[in-house]
């Protein structure tokens, strides 16, 4: 382990142990609420074992809600030792992870909830309040604290462990969980309100309804990697046509994926645009292999064949519902930013972006593989031919999002 991340750890662990000591003159007797702590403790636990993976990157838990509720309602020193003795045991039933990790886990975690309980109480929260619907301001803000500390927290472990950039960690791992923060706040908030009002019947009235839609999003998840294995599996038959082109729909859909977060696409782009480069292809699986592995120049007649894989591909994947957003993008993906491309000559903005990045990456790849009529170029070769070929056959911003993402790479 390098001695900066030993260092970054070891201060977390010891902040989050120092937060509690200062905080603990405002923890309730824990003689009172015994059948308190030993609830919350549980479903806590329970619900940091059982994350859920997300679709593009990252994972998510349930625990979120239930600390929110420990904050709203017990203060934040109470807060921090459910939350990190909760994910202790839920890390330690699970056994995926080292001791370290455990405990910076715990110390992460409690570190969000303290941070997150002191802020709502600065910004004139009450604690148990009977109406917390008078401190809604507050507990918005206690949210988006505890979002903003793990994390912070969890990119900055990530880029010292893993030499990752933290702007990188950020598009493809936290991204994507803003989103179930912000729906995961008000169910919070709601239990809160319950809870002061009927007690640990009104959490067990939620937690159930949060179990159900984790397992629906479970079940979405592992649907999606079935869909993305038989994908990957059809692209990996149409490349085996071609020793030369092994692997090559893999390393396309990776780069565009790439470049698709360099330009900030929506999740739900990034997520098309790795279905559409693995599939980019699909269409050669109807070219003969004599044209297809022909080591000398094609003749007109043969180009022209080459041609209508794009068609082709296009027409395959049609049918196929949930790759409907795929079919203009691997239609388009041989037309040239001036016009002068195929199969329909269209240029510029009217070519769609999954297309225009599409094209990059295939050419990246291409250039820089071994093919019947030619052997790779090197990198310096293949950069210089984007940038001739900038605002020609590719789009520009495409190709400077290419040479971005190769610089963040040597690096890191």
């Amino acid at each position: 382990m390098p001695l900066k991340l030993k260092i970054y750890i070891g201060v977390i662990i010891a902040s989050a142990i120092a937060l509690f000591i200062y905080l603990i003159p405002s923890l309730p007797s824990l003689s009172n609420i015994w059948l308190v702590l030993i609830f919350f403790l549980a479903i806590s636990a329970f619900a940091e074992f059982i994350p859920v993976d997300l679709p593009v990157s990252g994972a998510v838990s349930i625990g979120f809600p239930i600390d929110f509720v420990l904050i709203l309602v017990y203060g934040p020193a109470f807060a921090i030792l459910i939350t990190a003795l909760g994910a202790l045991i839920g890390e330690i039933i699970e056994r995926k992870v080292s001791w370290y990790k455990i405990i910076f886990n715990a110390s992460q975690f409690a570190l969000s909830a303290g941070i997150a309980g002191m802020a709502y109480q600065g910004l004139g929260g009450v604690v148990g309040a009977v109406n917390l619907t008078n401190y809604i301001i507050p507990a918005i803000v206690c949210a988006i604290v505890y979002y903003l500390v793990n994390s912070n927290l969890f990119i900055f472990v990530i880029h010292l462990a893993e030499g990752i950039s933290i702007w990188s960690i950020w598009k493809t791992q936290l991204k994507g969980i803003i989103a179930t923060y912000i729906a995961l706040a008000p169910i919070g908030f709601i239990m809160a309100m319950v809870y002061v009002t009927i007690g640990i019947w009104g959490i067990i009235l939620f937690f159930f309804p949060l179990i159900l839609a984790r397992r629906s999003f479970e079940l979405y998840t592992k649907m999606r990697k079935v869909y993305l294995e038989t994908i990957r599996a059809l692209a990996a038959a149409i490349d085996a046509k071609d020793p030369y082109t092994k692997g090559h729909s893999e390393r396309v859909s990776e780069t565009s994926i790439a470049l698709a977060q360099e330009l900030n696409l929506s999740d739900r782009d990034i997520e098309n645009i790795e279905y559409t480069a693995l599939l980019h292809d699909i269409g050669k699986i109807g070219i003969a292999d004599s044209i297809l592995g022909k080591k000398d120049s094609l003749t007109s007649q043969e180009f022209d064949k080459i041609k209508e894989h794009t068609i082709m591909g296009a027409n395959i994947i049609e049918p196929v519902d949930f790759l409907k957003n795929s079919y203009w993008a691997i239609y388009h993906h041989h037309e040239r930013y001036n016009g002068k491309g195929y199969p329909d000559g269209i240029k510029s903005e009217d070519i769609p972006i999954l297309a225009r990045i599409i094209a990059v990456a295939d050419a990246f790849d291409a250039m820089g593989s071994d093919r019947p009529y030619r052997k790779k170029l090197n990198k310096d070769k293949i950069l210089k031919e984007l940038k001739d070929q900038s605002g020609k056959q590719f789009d520009p911003k495409v190709v400077k999002a290419l040479i971005s993402v190769l610089d963040k790479e040597r690096e890191e």
